[in-house]
């Protein structure tokens, strides 16, 4: 273990207001009893959490750059006997780092590109009828790399809820994670805020990260994960099934029991039989995409998904979040909650797959479009507008119209399906 030993000369006091609570937190209630320690590899290379604060030096590079390398997982906070919250140091301390100018790390140029797309006016798209009090929210991993599961959702959805609206956009949960808080606060405000002006009480989350932005910042909306809802419905009539799959729980979702206990009654429902792994529920284990760690410390983040595939057992994985199933998939078996839900004999045999980047983007695309050719009378639409925020960016949102114009163009040549 890598312990950093206390700063002579701590500049702590400079420190903004809520990191500073969080220090003098973690500095004077840790007791170093090493729960967090033994589950997590990122606390056994820079030491616990009480090292970690009392050490903290916000000037020195070695400080801004530590808390990248957290996933924000937040298994700390779960295995922690004295309730603190490891992760939300962490995050504060990503905060501080980008109010220094010590966060703009080249790495993280992907995810920050990423967001920018989703919420441009070319990929985003809301569809709100008359009378409509609750939306269909799906995100970006699961629209881009399961369109027509996307689609298939929404209208099954719209048999039990005639006025349901959809609403293709971006959380920002990037822009969060990765310390830029006036960034996500303006974005997710301005979708907060538009969703409450015309008359949107409840947004049905599919995305596990999206239903955290939700909740804990979607004041006066109510957030429900679709598989609540789907719980409580008639499940559509498929093939029974009978197969034996290993249930992972995003991290994300760790403190979620209504969602964990829907997911688990879906998969009864359809005649599976699950496996639960010591890892599960409150304890689970990021798959190693969480808060963005691969970009900078790759073997770290491998980590935790090689954890996974050990505690599956050779079992099909089987999740909830299309971001973790995207990296299982390329480790064994692995299926979207979803995909059994409407399509489960066909995804147990394999015949279900994940689209890949960059045809994620276009599927997003086409999933827009074939949105805004079945509009009914009286529906209020949108696209985002350009906003300050985005202003100045120079990411080319058009450029990659154009790129995805083109892969469909060779995609059709050589006569390959793209949906």
């Amino acid at each position: 273990m890598t312990n950093v030993a206390p700063s002579s000369t701590p500049d702590s006091s400079t420190c903004r207001p809520e990191l500073e609570s969080c220090l003098q937190r973690m500095t004077n209630s840790c007791t170093q009893c090493q729960l967090c320690v033994k589950e997590c590899s990122f606390l056994q290379t820079y030491g616990d959490p009480k090292t970690i604060a009392t050490g903290y030096d916000p000037s020195r590079e070695h400080f801004q750059k530590l808390p990248f390398q957290c996933s924000l997982c937040e298994l700390c906070t779960a295995v922690c006997p004295h309730d603190l919250n490891p992760a939300q140091l962490f995050l504060e301390m990503r905060r501080e780092s980008f109010v220094r100018g010590k966060a703009d790390f080249p790495q993280h140029k992907g995810l920050r590109n990423y967001e920018k797309i989703g919420t441009s006016k070319l990929f985003t798209w809301y569809a709100l009828p008359k009378d409509c009090d609750t939306v269909f929210f799906p995100g970006c991993a699961l629209t881009g790399s399961r369109p027509d599961t996307t689609l298939e959702l929404y209208r099954y959805l719209q048999k039990h809820i005639p006025a349901l609206g959809i609403v293709l956009d971006c959380c920002g949960k990037l822009s969060h994670d990765l310390g830029n808080s006036v960034h996500f606060n303006n974005m997710f405000n301005e979708l907060k805020n538009y969703l409450s002006v015309n008359g949107i009480k409840t947004v049905l989350v599919a995305c596990p990260n999206c239903q955290k932005v939700f909740s804990e910042y979607g004041d006066g909306i109510k957030t429900e994960s679709v598989y609540q809802r789907l719980d409580s419905l008639p499940l559509p009539a498929t093939t029974t099934v009978a197969a034996r799959v290993r249930l992972h729980d995003p991290c994300v979702s760790r403190f979620y029991s209504d969602t964990q206990d829907a997911v688990r009654s879906l998969l009864a429902k359809k005649g599976l039989q699950l496996f639960e792994a010591k890892h599960s529920r409150k304890t689970t284990l990021c798959c190693g995409e969480g808060g963005g760690v691969s970009c900078l410390a790759r073997e770290q983040a491998g980590n935790w998904t090689k954890k996974n595939i050990a505690n599956a057992k050779e079992e099909r994985i089987v999740s909830y979040c299309a971001s973790c199933t995207h990296v299982f998939a390329a480790h064994g078996s692995t299926g979207h909650l979803l995909d059994l839900v409407f399509k489960p004999q066909q995804t147990l045999s394999n015949k279900v797959t994940e689209a890949k980047a960059p045809l994620t983007y276009f599927n997003r695309l086409q999933v827009k479009n074939r949105l805004r050719r079945s509009i009914a009378p009286g529906t209020r639409t949108r696209e985002r507008e350009p906003s300050i925020t985005h202003r100045g960016t120079g990411f080319p949102v058009r450029r990659l119209a154009v790129a995805m114009l083109l892969i469909l163009l060779m995609f059709a040549v050589g006569k390959i399906a793209l949906i």
